[in-house]
């Protein structure tokens, strides 16, 4: 899959809409996405709600796998560890994740991520992805 159409790919999908999701940059085993700080991800203290930082790391793991997918192939999560090094503020600026393939099996993968915010480090994480054949045609789960 090249990257123009990664891009319009991950255009596409509906949550990466509604919480503003950017693709960056999505090729060797690497991802970055940038997503902006809105007034409705405020929670107590004025920070950004962690599970929309959790979701956006994820979703960042989740593309540095898509251009090794095989045409039959998809892929689901099954397991993420995350740490929250510092609250990402609603007035920070923008939030970036930089996702990094760690190895890539034939049938689980695992990557690193990090999220930051003005320079600052807000999360570090580990995912992993099970990798099998789709089921039908139409399967809703990624694919390339």
């Amino acid at each position: 899959m090249g990257s123009g159409t990664v891009k319009e790919f991950f255009a596409g999908i509906p949550v990466n809409r509604f919480l503003g999701f950017e693709l960056i940059l999505c090729e060797d085993g690497r991802c970055v996405i940038t997503m902006p700080v809105r007034e409705e991800f405020r929670q107590e203290g004025g920070v950004v709600q962690g599970g929309i930082v959790a979701a956006f790391a994820d979703t960042a793991s989740a593309y540095a796998f898509v251009p090794s997918l095989g045409e039959s192939e998809t892929m689901t999560g099954v397991e993420f560890k995350v740490n929250f090094l510092e609250s990402a503020g609603i007035d920070g600026g923008h939030l970036e994740a930089t996702a990094n393939i760690v190895r890539r099996g034939r049938r689980l993968g695992v990557s690193e991520v990090r999220v930051s915010q003005d320079g600052r480090s807000i999360l570090t994480g580990l995912f992993t992805y099970l990798f099998r054949k789709r089921r039908r045609p139409g399967d809703e789960s990624v694919q390339a």
